[in-house]
């Protein structure tokens, strides 16, 4: 009963690292189209996120969209 105790005390907070973590979201708009879309990777995701983003981004750019926001700006 220990054991169990003191595994849940160290696994739990660990588990609980990124919980509070929100999404990144990147915001993109044609700007003749006024048509928006949305580049999202979830924190608790796959480890290569950024790299997600930044394909997501890159391949909105070259049809022709703009970024008008983005969650990771400080």
């Amino acid at each position: 009963m220990l054991q169990c105790v003191l595994i849940a005390a160290v696994l739990v907070p660990v588990m609980l690292t990124g919980c509070g973590s929100p999404s990144r979201v990147v915001v993109l708009q044609n700007l003749d189209t006024k048509q928006t879309v949305e580049c999202r990777v979830d924190p608790l995701g796959d480890i290569r996120r950024r790299t997600q983003i930044k394909n997501c981004v890159n391949a909105y750019k070259a049809a022709g969209y703009t970024v008008v926001g983005d969650s990771d700006d400080d």
